[in-house]
């Protein structure tokens, strides 16, 4: 007779000798009586929430390595600014390991600096930014001046999102991803929470993240988006929607609210106000929470948003942070063999081999020649495709200051393979208003003070050509007209007609004493014919026609007055591949001019030849620089505007700005300088200290004869880089003089 687990039973001899064998079925039943339960239970749904905080996000990476080591399956993701980078990487495919490897490989000083780095932007790029701040330019348009949406534009952070997620593979579009993922942004239009469940992944990345005023808007399937922070940095309620989430692991890594001591400045207060909006709603995502719910703020201390350099350091805090909640966490985990397939799934990433490009197109634009885009681009239709050389022949183009924004993406069309190159135009372009100012004083003698401004109007035909105008007021006074006209879709080439006036005031100097001052007038025009060479320089021959006038305005009236009228062939050749263009760690500059006056009148002809060769390079937070260069009267004897000057910051500091005046001069520095903060991410700020040693002589100087031979020049300074200019405060001395302070802000 069979009984089941639980019936009664009734004691027979017989019943004795089967016993022990119907105990063990008992035991067996019992046993199975509470696996089944086990067995039967379903894991339950997890949701992964990813909060926003900047550089603070890096311990996400952390967290994602103790849910791999602990076996720890998601069923959805949804990532809020920094979190929403790392949730759309782990989505792709890309591991914790990858994403580690890859930040450690990153230069984050440059990476939200929209250009290339300096040594390959063009020369004439370089020209621009150096007299005129960029952070200061304004579009002209008919509608009034406007200015750009974002310190910067986050080119080289949307390149970065392409690669990490491998999109040069082809398109990544968040609905076609292994696991629901959901990234967070705010319309700054409206103020709306906007929940990006579809559509491309790395323009859903990049716009969950513009920090408003540092990275410009995105716009996206008609919203114009800022970071998602300000309406939602730790998304709970989104993975419960999404997938019905029964347990949430949140990971909040927002930055605390300040003391009181440390919100003392304009900075510190808005930065105040923007983590009080988040908190506020970080509060109410918070309240969500069950008990059976894993909640993690790791205690990142001084790592701020900011601290991009420190991200690998988050990491670790973050694993730390995970590690605590292990036993919480262990009630989580599936099998080796359930979580292998969960990851073979999630990790199902594209073919490794990039696809052959069939076709490249250029999206339309509005005033930039598609034909110069595409002349500047290397990849060939027909052969596979090299994203690391399309994202730095797209960083060029970016570079040349025409577009806002400038992707790429691989799409398929029936057999054919597309690259699609989207340029979208600044939108307060094509013409443009720039600022700069310098203001120097030696504390003795010196002092001046300049403000001047460029409109520069672009893209006038199709070869890319620009009209300048440059205005200066201050001590020296200028107007200035430009033509550059490129002549090959690439801007190898170029012809540049020019003319301008300009006046100053110039000291005359004689034995240590100012004993008069000249104002000069000076009319010049011309054209140059050049060549662009690649990203090192650019050499030019022209012809120019001047003429100036010295007029005495102090001193003693026994002093004559100078006038004369030169023209002749000029030629130039600059090499410029400094990676900073006021205080460089590393790469080289040349620069040789020459002038030989073939028409003239008043004077005799001449000719003149200056050469110049520096060079920097850097130990760690040590920076050593070294120039010579040297002036020559190759024939002929120079009138008095075209004498060489020393005297000057860098050119034997402890003596006033051209001082010792002559017809041939050699000078050589040495600089020792050490690095006090290194660039900041977003504002590029640097600070040093440094100390150095200048030679140099002039030969047969008209108004200082007592400075003969070699002259020695050494001092301490402090130098940083501002938003508009380099700052220098410093002091030199010599045995031919007495000492000389020096302070000095703008560009030059």
């Amino acid at each position: 007779m069979s009984r089941a687990c639980g019936q009664p039973y009734h004691l027979t001899m017989g019943s004795i000798r089967g016993g022990f064998a119907w105990r063990g079925i008992c035991v067996a039943c019992a046993a199975a009586a509470i696996a089944l339960p086990a067995l039967a239970a379903e894991r339950p749904k997890i949701g992964l929430v990813l909060g926003g905080g900047g550089a603070r996000g890096g311990a996400h990476i952390g967290v994602l390595e103790v849910l791999e080591q602990l076996r720890i399956p998601v069923d959805c993701v949804a990532g809020t600014s920094m979190g929403a980078l790392v949730a759309g990487a782990y989505v792709s495919g890309v591991s914790p390991e990858d994403m580690r490897a890859k930040i450690g490989a990153t230069d984050w000083s440059q990476m939200f600096n929209d250009s290339a780095s300096r040594e390959f932007l063009t020369y004439r790029r370089r020209e621009l930014d150096d007299r005129f701040i960029p952070g200061s330019e304004f579009g002209v348009t008919p509608e009034g001046m406007k200015y750009r949406e974002g310190a910067v534009a986050g080119e080289k952070v949307k390149l970065f999102f392409g690669e990490l997620v491998r999109a040069d593979l082809g398109e990544r579009n968040i609905e076609e991803l292994p696991l629901p993922l959901t990234l967070i942004a705010t319309d700054i239009v409206t103020g709306e929470r906007v929940a990006m469940r579809s559509g491309n992944l790395t323009s859903a990345m990049r716009a969950s993240m513009s920090v408003p005023g540092a990275l410009a808007p995105i716009v996206r399937e008609g919203h114009k988006l800022v970071d998602g922070g300000l309406v939602d940095n730790v998304p709970i309620q989104e993975v419960r929607d999404r997938c019905g989430a029964q347990v949430v692991i949140a990971v909040n890594v927002g930055s605390p609210l300040m003391r009181e001591d440390q919100v003392s400045g304009v900075v510190s207060v808005v930065g105040q106000m923007v983590n009080l909006l988040t908190e506020q709603n970080v509060s109410k995502s918070l309240a969500l929470l069950k008990p059976t719910d894993v909640y993690m703020r790791p205690e990142l201390g001084d790592i701020t948003a900011a601290s991009f350099d420190k991200q690998l350091e988050a990491a670790e805090i973050g694993k730390r942070t995970a590690l605590e909640q292990v036993e919480k966490l262990r009630k989580l985990s599936v099998s080796p063999e359930e979580y292998r397939a969960w990851k073979s799934k999630l990790h199902l990433s594209p073919s490794p081999a990039p696809p052959v490009v069939d076709e490249l197109r250029i999206a339309e634009t509005r005033f930039v020649n598609p034909q110069e885009l595409r002349s500047n681009i290397h990849q060939k239709e027909g052969e596979p495709l090299d994203s690391k050389k399309l994202g730095s022949d797209l960083l060029l183009i970016y570079s040349n200051g025409d577009l806002q924004t400038l992707d790429y993406s691989v799409l398929r069309e029936r057999d054919k393979t597309i690259l699609q190159v989207t340029p979208i135009e600044k939108s307060w372009g094509p013409d443009y208003l720039r600022f700069g100012l310098n203001l120097a004083t030696d504390v003795q003698t010196e002092s001046q003070f300049n403000i001047r401004a460029l409109y520069r109007k672009t893209w006038i035909n199709s070869f890319g050509g620009e009209f300048l105008t440059i205005f200066q007021v201050g001590q020296e006074q200028a107007l200035g007209f430009e033509w550059y006209q490129p002549v090959t879709y690439r801007q190898d080439w170029f012809v540049r007609p020019y003319a301008g006036i300009a006046s100053h005031v110039a000291g005359v100097y004689f034995n240590g004493d100012r004993a008069a001052d000249y104002l000069v007038r000076e009319s010049n025009a011309g054209v140059d014919f050049g060549a662009r060479l690649g990203t090192y320089g650019q050499a030019k021959v022209g012809w120019i026609e001047r003429k100036e006038r010295a007029s005495l305005e102090t001193g003693s009236p026994l002093l004559p007055n100078a006038d004369f009228r030169v023209g002749g062939l000029t030629g130039n050749l600059d090499i410029d591949q400094y990676d900073l263009p006021y205080f460089p760690t590393s790469g080289y500059k040349v620069k040789v001019v020459y002038f030989d006056a073939m028409n003239v009148a008043e004077v005799q002809k001449y000719g003149r030849l200056e050469g110049r060769v520096s060079g920097a390079t850097s130990i760690r937070d040590i920076i050593l620089r070294a120039n010579f260069e040297a002036g020559r009267a190759t024939h002929g004897n120079l009138p008095v505007g075209d004498m060489f000057g020393l005297g000057g910051f860098g050119r034997l500091s402890a003596f006033a700005t051209n001082q010792i005046i002559g017809q041939n001069y050699d000078l050589g520095t040495a600089q020792i300088e050490y690095r006090l903060l290194r660039p900041l991410p977003l504002f590029g700020i640097t600070a040093s200290a440094g100390a150095t040693y200048e030679r140099g002589r002039m030969k047969d100087s008209p108004t200082e004869p007592s400075l003969t031979g070699w002259l020695d020049s050494y001092g301490v300074y402090f130098g940083a880089n501002t938003p508009i200019g380099p700052l220098v405060i410093g002091y030199s001395d010599s045995k031919s003089t007495k000492g000389r302070f020096y302070i000095y802000i703008g560009t030059p």
